[in-house]
């Protein structure tokens, strides 16, 4: 187990995250109803990425109320105490990001580089967003007695 300093709290947070292509993610209705979902995600330039679909509830939600959770945690096979799977949670703010931002196609180029063939389908359909999370802090918990909230720059 790492020590508590940041170096090894931000690798730690690294390591859990990067085993993973999608990140769960808490949003809310315009009126307040929190709803939950996932969706496949990259990380360019240290902020995290989503190319979600107007059909899909969170994309709406961020839309209205560009506030979200983002979670990451190991899965319940990995875990040899499920009242304690090691895991990361970021406050994050979301942003839409225009078409014709040069942004967008070098984020999608990742996608594509991570998702494959179903990225270029996906950008020819009017109905998908690409949102950048942007966030200034994690909480990550690596077992019982072993919680930190850690500031961050982004998802580096």
């Amino acid at each position: 187990m790492a020590t508590d300093n940041g170096n090894d709290l931000h690798m730690d947070i690294q390591a859990l995250c990067g085993q993973f292509k999608t990140v769960l993610m808490a949003t809310s209705t315009s009126d307040g109803t929190p709803e939950i979902s996932y969706s496949p995600y990259v990380i360019v330039d240290g902020s995290l990425y989503i190319f979600v679909s107007d059909l899909s509830l969170h994309t709406g939600n961020l839309k209205s109320n560009p506030r979200a959770s983002l979670l990451f945690i190991e899965n319940e096979s990995d875990s040899d105490n499920l009242h304690a799977r090691k895991r990361v949670t970021f406050p994050a703010r979301a942003t839409l990001v225009p078409r014709d931002d040069k942004t967008w196609e070098h984020v999608l180029k990742h996608m594509e580089n991570k998702f494959g063939e179903i990225i270029p389908l996906l950008k020819s359909l009017p109905d998908f967003h690409l949102f950048a999370m942007h966030t200034d802090s994690a909480v990550i918990v690596r077992g019982f007695a072993d919680a930190h909230t850690v500031d961050c720059d982004g998802f580096r």
